[in-house]
Protein backbone atom coordinates (compact mmCIF):
# COMPACT_ATOMS: atom_id res chain seq x y z
CA UNK A 1 0.00 0.00 0.00
CA UNK A 2 1.22 3.51 -0.81
CA UNK A 3 2.91 5.15 2.21
CA UNK A 4 0.98 8.37 1.64
CA UNK A 5 -2.33 6.48 1.79
CA UNK A 6 -1.24 4.73 5.00
CA UNK A 7 -0.31 8.09 6.53
CA UNK A 8 -3.68 9.64 5.60
CA UNK A 9 -5.56 6.62 6.96
CA UNK A 10 -3.72 6.80 10.29
CA UNK A 11 -4.38 10.53 10.55
CA UNK A 12 -8.09 10.07 9.90
CA UNK A 13 -8.23 7.21 12.39
CA UNK A 14 -6.64 9.34 15.09
CA UNK A 15 -8.94 12.26 14.27
CA UNK A 16 -12.17 10.26 14.50
CA UNK A 17 -11.01 8.44 17.62
CA UNK A 18 -10.23 11.74 19.34
CA UNK A 19 -13.50 13.27 18.21
CA UNK A 20 -15.47 10.77 20.33
CA UNK A 21 -13.84 12.03 23.52
CA UNK A 22 -15.64 14.70 25.47
CA UNK A 23 -14.15 18.18 25.32
CA UNK A 24 -15.19 20.17 28.37
CA UNK A 25 -15.30 23.93 27.76
CA UNK A 26 -15.53 26.55 30.49
CA UNK A 27 -18.32 28.94 29.47
CA UNK A 28 -18.00 31.09 32.59
CA UNK A 29 -20.81 31.91 35.02
CA UNK A 30 -20.57 28.43 36.55
CA UNK A 31 -21.23 26.60 33.25
CA UNK A 32 -19.17 23.79 31.68
CA UNK A 33 -20.10 22.60 28.17
CA UNK A 34 -19.52 19.06 26.84
CA UNK A 35 -19.26 19.44 23.06
CA UNK A 36 -19.68 15.70 22.37
CA UNK A 37 -22.79 14.98 24.46
CA UNK A 38 -24.05 18.54 23.78
CA UNK A 39 -24.95 19.20 27.40
CA UNK A 40 -24.00 21.90 29.88
CA UNK A 41 -22.98 20.93 33.41
CA UNK A 42 -23.16 23.12 36.49
CA UNK A 43 -19.54 23.78 37.45
CA UNK A 44 -20.47 23.40 41.12
CA UNK A 45 -21.06 19.67 41.71
CA UNK A 46 -22.79 20.39 45.02
CA UNK A 47 -24.63 23.53 43.99
CA UNK A 48 -27.63 22.80 46.20
CA UNK A 49 -25.48 22.98 49.33
CA UNK A 50 -23.78 26.15 48.05
CA UNK A 51 -27.17 27.77 47.51
CA UNK A 52 -28.50 26.61 50.88
CA UNK A 53 -25.54 28.15 52.70
CA UNK A 54 -26.62 31.61 51.52
CA UNK A 55 -30.40 31.13 51.41
CA UNK A 56 -32.05 29.78 54.58
CA UNK A 57 -35.39 29.64 52.74
CA UNK A 58 -34.10 27.53 49.85
CA UNK A 59 -35.97 24.32 50.73
CA UNK A 60 -39.26 26.18 51.20
CA UNK A 61 -38.67 27.97 47.90
CA UNK A 62 -38.06 24.66 46.10
CA UNK A 63 -41.17 23.05 47.56
CA UNK A 64 -43.31 26.07 46.67
CA UNK A 65 -41.88 26.25 43.14
CA UNK A 66 -43.04 22.65 42.59
CA UNK A 67 -46.47 23.20 44.22
CA UNK A 68 -45.36 20.80 46.93
CA UNK A 69 -45.26 17.67 44.77
CA UNK A 70 -43.21 15.61 42.31
CA UNK A 71 -44.77 13.25 39.79
CA UNK A 72 -43.20 9.81 39.52
CA UNK A 73 -43.90 6.22 38.52
CA UNK A 74 -46.83 5.17 40.75
CA UNK A 75 -45.55 3.42 43.86
CA UNK A 76 -46.24 2.66 47.50
CA UNK A 77 -44.41 5.77 48.75
CA UNK A 78 -46.66 8.22 46.90
CA UNK A 79 -48.81 10.46 49.10
CA UNK A 80 -51.73 8.30 48.07
CA UNK A 81 -50.17 4.92 47.35
CA UNK A 82 -49.98 4.27 43.62
CA UNK A 83 -51.13 7.77 42.61
CA UNK A 84 -47.89 8.84 40.93
CA UNK A 85 -47.79 11.98 43.08
CA UNK A 86 -45.27 12.38 45.90
CA UNK A 87 -45.60 15.20 48.45
CA UNK A 88 -42.33 16.97 49.22
CA UNK A 89 -41.26 17.71 52.79
CA UNK A 90 -38.18 19.20 54.43
CA UNK A 91 -37.12 15.60 55.18
CA UNK A 92 -36.25 15.23 51.48
CA UNK A 93 -33.37 17.71 51.86
CA UNK A 94 -30.15 17.85 53.86
CA UNK A 95 -28.94 21.43 53.57
CA UNK A 96 -25.85 20.78 55.67
CA UNK A 97 -24.36 18.13 53.36
CA UNK A 98 -26.21 19.06 50.17
CA UNK A 99 -27.71 15.60 49.69
CA UNK A 100 -31.36 14.93 48.86
CA UNK A 101 -33.84 12.15 48.33
CA UNK A 102 -34.52 11.40 44.68
CA UNK A 103 -37.73 13.45 44.85
CA UNK A 104 -35.89 16.33 46.50
CA UNK A 105 -33.21 16.27 43.80
CA UNK A 106 -35.84 16.24 41.05
CA UNK A 107 -37.62 19.20 42.66
CA UNK A 108 -34.39 21.17 43.07
CA UNK A 109 -33.32 20.96 39.42
CA UNK A 110 -36.84 21.72 38.19
CA UNK A 111 -36.78 24.99 40.14
CA UNK A 112 -33.17 25.86 39.27
CA UNK A 113 -32.29 28.96 37.25
CA UNK A 114 -28.57 29.06 36.51
CA UNK A 115 -26.99 31.67 34.30
CA UNK A 116 -30.46 33.20 34.05
CA UNK A 117 -31.72 30.04 32.33
CA UNK A 118 -34.23 27.42 33.50
CA UNK A 119 -34.87 23.96 32.08
CA UNK A 120 -32.27 22.13 34.18
CA UNK A 121 -32.51 18.43 35.02
CA UNK A 122 -30.63 15.50 36.49
CA UNK A 123 -28.44 13.39 34.18
CA UNK A 124 -30.14 10.48 32.44
CA UNK A 125 -29.06 6.86 32.62
CA UNK A 126 -29.29 4.00 30.13
CA UNK A 127 -30.93 1.41 32.43
CA UNK A 128 -29.58 -1.62 30.55
CA UNK A 129 -26.05 -0.55 31.50
CA UNK A 130 -25.11 -1.73 34.96
CA UNK A 131 -21.84 -1.70 36.88
CA UNK A 132 -18.46 -0.27 35.91
CA UNK A 133 -17.24 1.39 32.68
CA UNK A 134 -20.73 2.49 31.60
CA UNK A 135 -19.66 5.56 29.60
CA UNK A 136 -22.82 5.83 27.47
CA UNK A 137 -24.92 7.43 30.22
CA UNK A 138 -24.36 11.12 30.89
CA UNK A 139 -22.68 10.76 34.30
CA UNK A 140 -20.65 7.79 33.07
CA UNK A 141 -19.45 9.77 30.07
CA UNK A 142 -18.36 12.64 32.30
CA UNK A 143 -16.60 10.30 34.75
CA UNK A 144 -14.69 8.20 32.20
CA UNK A 145 -14.32 10.37 29.09
CA UNK A 146 -14.58 13.91 30.39
CA UNK A 147 -12.69 13.62 33.68
CA UNK A 148 -10.52 10.57 32.95
CA UNK A 149 -11.76 8.45 35.85
CA UNK A 150 -10.87 4.79 36.42
CA UNK A 151 -13.27 1.97 37.31
CA UNK A 152 -12.99 1.18 41.01
CA UNK A 153 -11.35 4.51 41.91
CA UNK A 154 -12.88 7.71 43.21
CA UNK A 155 -12.95 10.59 40.74
CA UNK A 156 -11.47 12.78 43.48
CA UNK A 157 -8.35 10.56 43.45
CA UNK A 158 -7.94 9.66 39.75
CA UNK A 159 -8.76 12.30 37.12
CA UNK A 160 -7.37 14.46 34.35
CA UNK A 161 -6.85 18.24 34.11
CA UNK A 162 -10.54 18.87 33.28
CA UNK A 163 -11.37 17.98 36.87
CA UNK A 164 -10.23 21.46 37.88
CA UNK A 165 -13.04 23.01 35.82
CA UNK A 166 -15.44 21.86 38.55
CA UNK A 167 -15.81 22.51 42.26
CA UNK A 168 -17.28 20.54 45.16
CA UNK A 169 -17.25 17.13 43.44
CA UNK A 170 -18.44 14.67 46.08
CA UNK A 171 -16.78 11.34 46.79
CA UNK A 172 -20.24 9.80 46.82
CA UNK A 173 -23.32 8.88 44.74
CA UNK A 174 -25.17 11.18 42.32
CA UNK A 175 -28.82 10.72 41.35
CA UNK A 176 -30.02 10.37 37.77
CA UNK A 177 -33.54 11.26 36.64
CA UNK A 178 -34.10 7.69 35.41
CA UNK A 179 -36.34 5.58 37.62
CA UNK A 180 -35.67 1.88 38.16
CA UNK A 181 -38.26 0.03 36.10
CA UNK A 182 -37.31 -3.64 36.50
CA UNK A 183 -39.30 -3.80 39.69
CA UNK A 184 -40.78 -7.14 40.74
CA UNK A 185 -43.32 -5.43 43.00
CA UNK A 186 -43.86 -1.66 42.70
CA UNK A 187 -46.15 -1.79 45.76
CA UNK A 188 -43.19 -2.88 47.91
CA UNK A 189 -41.29 0.17 49.26
CA UNK A 190 -38.08 -1.88 49.10
CA UNK A 191 -38.28 -1.74 45.31
CA UNK A 192 -39.00 1.98 44.90
CA UNK A 193 -35.65 2.92 43.39
CA UNK A 194 -33.91 5.13 40.83
CA UNK A 195 -30.63 4.87 38.94
CA UNK A 196 -27.59 6.72 40.21
CA UNK A 197 -23.87 6.92 39.56
CA UNK A 198 -21.07 6.46 42.07
CA UNK A 199 -18.40 9.12 41.66
CA UNK A 200 -16.72 7.19 44.45
CA UNK A 201 -15.93 4.23 42.17
CA UNK A 202 -17.34 4.78 38.65
CA UNK A 203 -20.21 2.31 39.07
CA UNK A 204 -23.78 2.73 37.82
CA UNK A 205 -26.46 1.16 40.01
CA UNK A 206 -29.98 1.67 41.38
CA UNK A 207 -30.69 3.08 44.84
CA UNK A 208 -33.67 3.45 47.16
CA UNK A 209 -35.63 6.65 46.61
CA UNK A 210 -37.20 7.11 50.03
CA UNK A 211 -36.07 10.01 52.20
CA UNK A 212 -33.94 7.78 54.41
CA UNK A 213 -31.43 7.53 51.54
CA UNK A 214 -30.08 10.86 50.40
CA UNK A 215 -27.49 11.33 47.67
CA UNK A 216 -26.19 14.25 45.62
CA UNK A 217 -27.50 16.06 42.54
CA UNK A 218 -25.49 17.46 39.62
CA UNK A 219 -27.50 19.75 37.36
CA UNK A 220 -27.31 19.53 33.56
CA UNK A 221 -28.95 21.37 30.68
CA UNK A 222 -29.34 20.02 27.16
CA UNK A 223 -27.39 22.14 24.66
CA UNK A 224 -24.88 24.94 25.09
CA UNK A 225 -26.39 27.27 27.69
CA UNK A 226 -23.79 29.93 26.84
CA UNK A 227 -25.52 30.39 23.49
CA UNK A 228 -28.78 31.10 25.32
CA UNK A 229 -27.18 33.66 27.63
CA UNK A 230 -25.35 35.59 24.91
CA UNK A 231 -26.23 39.29 25.15
CA UNK A 232 -27.83 40.54 21.91
CA UNK A 233 -26.57 43.77 20.39
CA UNK A 234 -28.78 46.75 21.27
CA UNK A 235 -30.97 48.09 18.48
CA UNK A 236 -29.12 51.42 18.43
CA UNK A 237 -25.82 49.61 17.84
CA UNK A 238 -27.30 47.67 14.92
CA UNK A 239 -28.47 50.97 13.37
CA UNK A 240 -25.01 52.44 13.86
CA UNK A 241 -23.32 49.47 12.16
CA UNK A 242 -25.78 49.57 9.26
CA UNK A 243 -25.09 53.30 8.85
CA UNK A 244 -21.33 52.69 8.76
CA UNK A 245 -21.74 49.97 6.15
CA UNK A 246 -23.92 52.30 4.10
CA UNK A 247 -21.33 55.09 4.23
CA UNK A 248 -18.59 52.64 3.26
CA UNK A 249 -20.60 51.55 0.25
CA UNK A 250 -21.23 55.15 -0.81
CA UNK A 251 -17.55 55.97 -0.41
CA UNK A 252 -16.60 52.99 -2.57
CA UNK A 253 -18.99 54.12 -5.32
CA UNK A 254 -17.67 57.71 -5.11
CA UNK A 255 -14.04 56.56 -5.44
CA UNK A 256 -14.94 54.30 -8.37
CA UNK A 257 -16.60 57.21 -10.24
CA UNK A 258 -13.66 59.53 -9.51
CA UNK A 259 -11.26 57.08 -11.18
CA UNK A 260 -13.28 56.98 -14.40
Amino acid sequence: MNNKIVSISLTLSIFFSASTQATLLNRGNGLIYDDVKDITWAADANLFQTQASSNPNLVADIINANSGVINDTPNELDTVAGSGVYSLTTADFDVTKGSMSWWGAMAWVKSLALGGIGGWSLPTTIPANYGFSQADSQMGNLFYNGLGGDAGSSITAVHNASYDLFTNIQDDVYWSSTEFENTPDITDPAWVQAWAFGAVNGSQDFYWKNDGFKYYAWAIHVGDVAALTAVPLPGALWLFLISILGLMRLNTRFVSKAKK
